[in-house]
């Protein structure tokens, strides 16, 4: 805890003695743009969760582009309504599912969630199902429920990042505190029908959780050997979840509605290519072939060819039995396609190259550098080049 401020650690260790005898302060009525009552155990952890936002607010993960933050921000404000002047709304480049509403109203929305989206419908559904977390104060419910030593060190552990103690892993106090403040089902369920509600209440298409989660599971799913996703640390993955958020949305009627796509793929489709890189340096192979058939379903044209890419990429990463021959082929589908990286001709002729196809890869090869003149890999691809000279 080295460099942490005596005010924090004092505010740690009132908080451990807080915890034994909060059960008996009643909930406050959490209307639009109120706070705790100072001293109370709600004021405590609002502060904690104050100085861990100050020190996320310095932090290199933070996403500082005007347009992509004030394009979430304004889907988190429609799904909380009213209490959009209570929310502070970060984008964290995280190549990980995940969203979080701190008790003291501060969201924070991970780069990999934005990349497993489809619509701005499914975004409002996560960050409404986030704030109906706050407003029914489910943090503080739980919060309220640690008593034991070792919990209290887990919440040492989850705000020492605002002092200093800095942690990726947990993103700080403010990401951190989901790990601590795993909810209930009927917390769940609550939470998810606050996130139905808003958007009907918006006019989004009510089954967009539905598709969102049906897909999160399938993921989840992939990984069976690896750590699960984040998201699933505090929202169990199961089918009964599954079939809660569909009754959730089919009691409603299931009348059609906004999808947003447009709208959400004019925000977030200039980051597409850092995300899927992002992604796929996580080496979870599985869960980004996935993942990209996925998006691949419902694609734009102008992305068929980076995602067809990169599922190349995925297989020769991975490089098990038959993958070297999946990502040939995908290489040379991307090359067809609008929207492709100059890269996807590096690769095609590299794997044209492995084929004895020589004609093949040198065109392949010299159009990589026709379209990537200044590339840093330019001598190498060169030498390439002249190695397919020797051999014709």
């Amino acid at each position: 805890m080295k460099g942490m401020p005596l005010r924090l650690i004092a505010s740690l260790l009132m908080l451990a003695v807080l915890a034994g005898c909060a059960s008996t302060q009643p909930l406050r009525d959490n209307a639009p743009g109120t706070r705790p009552v100072a001293g109370s155990d709600e004021d405590q952890l609002w502060y904690a969760m104050e100085r861990a936002e100050q020190e996320l607010q310095r932090s290199p993960l933070l996403v500082r582009d005007e347009a992509l933050n004030a394009y979430v921000r304004d889907v988190a404000c429609k799904a909380a309504a009213d209490h959009c002047t209570d929310l502070r709304v970060y984008v964290m480049d995280v190549p990980e599912f995940n969203a979080s509403m701190a008790p003291n109203g501060t969201m924070l929305v991970w780069t990999g969630t934005l990349l497993r989206m489809h619509d701005e419908a499914e975004l409002a559904f996560v960050l409404g199902h986030e704030t109906g977390h706050f407003t029914a104060q489910h943090s503080l419910r739980q919060w309220r429920r640690i008593k034991d030593t070792t919990s209290f060190l887990s919440v040492f552990q989850v705000l020492a990042f605002g002092g200093g103690a800095a942690n990726a892993a947990l993103l700080g106090g403010l990401a951190g505190h989901a790990t601590l403040f795993k909810f209930s089902r009927d917390m769940e369920r609550e939470a998810d029908q606050t996130g139905v509600e808003a958007l009907l209440r918006e006019g989004y298409d009510p089954r967009a959780g539905v598709a969102l989660w049906t897909r999160m599971l399938a993921e989840e799913k992939a990984r069976p050997y690896q750590k699960r996703m984040v998201l699933f640390s505090t929202h169990p993955p199961s089918d009964e979840r599954l079939a809660d958020i569909r009754s959730a949305a089919e009691a409603r009627g299931n009348p059609a509605g906004d999808l947003g796509r447009a709208r959400f793929l004019a925000a977030t489709r200039p980051f597409l290519p850092r995300w899927l890189s992002a992604d796929l340096a996580q080496r979870r192979y599985a869960s980004s072939i996935l993942l990209i058939e996925n998006l691949l379903v419902d694609a734009p044209g102008d992305d068929r060819g980076l995602l067809t890419y990169q599922l190349g990429e995925v297989y020769r990463r991975r490089a098990g039995p038959g993958d070297p021959a999946k990502a040939a082929a995908y290489y040379a589908e991307a090359v067809t396609l609008p929207g492709t990286p100059a890269a996807a001709w590096r690769e095609h002729g590299y794997a044209m190259q492995e084929a004895g196809q020589t004609m093949a890869a040198r065109t392949a090869l010299e159009r990589y550098l026709s379209l990537a003149p200044d590339a840093e890999d330019r001598a190498l691809v060169q030498r390439s080049l002249q190695q397919t000279e020797g051999s014709r």
